[in-house]
């Protein structure tokens, strides 16, 4: 009776330990879903834009337009890098985990370990520039003579200060989370009950901010302190540029010709957009994984779902611009009309689509319409 009464024991305690699992690993294949999913609408997208930018839209949006083929590279290495490395994050009280789990991948811890960080690096990265887009926007507006600053060669100058955030982003992953043996201690039991995992045999990053005694692992604080510099810095840049643009924009285009005035009127309206949906996709998310240790809650949750809002934010991002922008509009249209007058004519088309233009309200016309031979 005594060794059956254990066996219960030990078969309820298996239970349990399932039933808490299944749901955090319906929400890992959930992410991976998303993940996925934000990775092929990403991949589409950022051909399609660069393809449209590169042959279709004529006009000449000066060094904006080399701004966002970069920006546009740069969301698909973000979310291809999150596709391929699939980040977890389990937090759990004072701190969190973040791994990925190396039995889905054919290469070598250490190398998924590299790309954890260089997912970690691309997001600081991507965060920056969004940035440096509002700085241009801004100084297109108000102090022209500083584009300069974006123009030729310069433009990479903006590429290596943005990927010299992203390596203190990533830098600081690597110096300040390196797994110890208090986190082990720490983390080792949820870990291998809720993933099944051993967490000092798998790749990651680990940040407890207190010990069991309540005092402060300044290492581990140190991340968080870097952190939020970063992100606070960043979006101080995008709020104050976004303010002072939308406070002084209509005076400033009032002053400019009818098509500057317009195409100055689209880029803003994508900016604004631009503000409020990385607010709530990459810089919210982050806030939470990061401040929830703060509080030391008695609490435990796969907060890596939120990882989810990353992968989807590159394509829609893009999006904004190819539906705003009244020149990718029209190059879309003008690509889809030319297929449908091939394929309905058999491969050969008979009538040669005009391109259409934009006119002052925003709406598009054809100029002219030629028949062939």
């Amino acid at each position: 009776m005594f060794f059956l009464s254990i066996l219960n024991k030990k078969q309820a305690y298996q239970f349990e330990s399932s039933a808490e699992t299944m749901p955090y690993y319906q929400l890992d294949e959930l992410t991976r879903f998303i993940a996925k999913v934000g990775f092929i609408f990403t991949s589409l997208l950022v051909l399609l834009f660069i393809f449209l930018t590169i042959y279709f839209v004529k006009r000449d949006f000066g060094s904006y337009r080399n701004l966002l083929i970069a920006f546009s590279i740069l969301g698909f290495s973000f979310s291809s890098s999150e596709y391929i490395v699939h980040p977890m994050i389990h937090s759990y009280s004072a701190g969190f985990v973040f791994f990925t789990n190396p039995q889905t991948s054919i290469v070598s811890n250490d190398v998924m370990k590299i790309g954890l960080v260089f997912f970690c690096g691309i997001y600081g990265s991507t965060v920056c520039f969004i940035a440096v887009q509002f700085m241009y926007r801004y100084w297109a507006l108000f102090d022209a003579p500083k584009i300069k600053w974006f123009e030729s060669w310069r433009i990479l100058l903006w590429c290596c200060y943005s990927l010299s955030i992203g390596i203190l982003w990533a830098g600081g992953i690597h110096w300040f989370l390196e797994i110890d043996d208090f986190s082990i201690d720490y983390f080792q039991q949820g870990v291998r009950q809720i993933y099944g995992l051993e967490l000092s045999s798998i790749p990651g990053f680990t940040s407890v901010i207190y010990t069991r005694k309540g005092d402060v692992r300044w290492r581990n604080l140190m991340c968080t302190i870097e952190m939020t510099m970063i992100i606070g810095m960043q979006y101080m840049i995008i709020c104050f540029c976004g303010r002072k643009m939308s406070t002084g924009m209509k005076e400033k285009i009032s002053m400019l010709s009818e098509t500057s005035r317009r195409l100055h009127t689209q880029f803003f309206k994508s900016l604004v957009l631009q503000i409020v949906v990385p607010t709530f996709l990459l810089f919210l998310p982050m806030i939470i994984i990061i401040y929830l240790p703060l509080f030391n809650l008695e609490f435990s949750f796969p907060t890596g779902i939120l990882f989810s809002a990353f992968a989807i934010y590159p394509a829609i991002d893009i999006a904004i611009i190819l539906y705003i922008v009244c020149d990718y509009r029209n190059a879309i249209k003008y690509v889809l009309e030319s297929m449908k007058s091939v394929c309905m004519s058999g491969g050969y088309s008979s009538q040669e689509v005009s391109f259409p233009i934009c006119t002052t309200n925003n709406q598009m016309v054809y100029p002219h319409h030629t028949t062939g031979v």
